[in-house]
């Protein structure tokens, strides 16, 4: 994986389904706006599977398509994403955010039997993110959150969320060893200290690459 060299800041938020990532990142979004009021900070928030026709296949056949061949369509939209969005808006000095990304594939494709030297060599040339959000919750939550929901994917099916936070932590492991910066928030309750707490985060560490880049 290559190391982001533009002046953008580049953030990745990942968890297991049902740890409120989603609902956490609109208070980010949030919480982010009303810092670049007064800091001239711009942001952008996109996801994965991406809009694109593309990501939208992915999304559409990610039901009866699994294993290898769906960790290949998986990356292949991630590379669309890093071509179409995520690196002009980087070029461009933004802090951008992408709900979901390498650490995703390193729980969902390896539940989904894919070994996880396969999803690194898959992504070997994607860009690093500057700081992985790891959201954790506790196994009885996200399944109270999981009933709420009206259609479950094959992955939210069947009790798997303690597969998901084994996989996550094993591949927040792997990220660490490829210098990664990981910051874990654990989002069983307190939506807006958490997210203050992550804007906090961000803005620290963007201004520290700014320094670098510039001084």
């Amino acid at each position: 994986m290559k190391k982001n060299t533009t002046k953008g800041f580049f953030i990745a938020i990942d968890g297991p389904n049902g740890a409120g990532k989603t609902v956490l990142l609109e208070e980010i979004e949030k919480s982010m706006k009303k810092r670049i009021k007064d800091k001239n900070i711009q942001f952008y928030k996109t996801k994965e599977p991406t809009n694109s026709v593309l990501g939208k296949f992915v999304r559409d056949i990610s039901e009866v398509v699994t294993g290898n061949s769906l960790a290949c369509l998986v990356s292949a939209d991630r590379y669309e994403h890093l071509k179409n969005e995520i690196i002009p808006e980087l070029k461009k000095g933004k802090i951008v955010i992408t709900d979901r990304y390498i650490l995703s594939s390193l729980i969902l494709q390896v539940m989904d039997g894919v070994k996880e030297s396969f999803i690194l060599n898959l992504n070997s040339k994607i860009i690093k993110p500057d700081l992985q959000l790891a959201i954790f919750a506790e196994e009885k939550i996200i399944q109270n959150r999981l009933k709420q929901r009206d259609k479950l994917t094959r992955f939210e099916k069947n009790n798997q969320s303690k597969k998901e936070i084994n996989n996550m932590e094993k591949g927040i492991e792997k990220l660490k060893k490829l210098n990664i910066e990981v910051l874990s928030i654990n989002n069983n309750d307190d939506l807006e200290y958490n997210a203050n707490k992550i804007v906090d985060y961000i803005i620290e560490n963007w201004r520290k690459k700014w320094k670098n880049l510039f001084y």
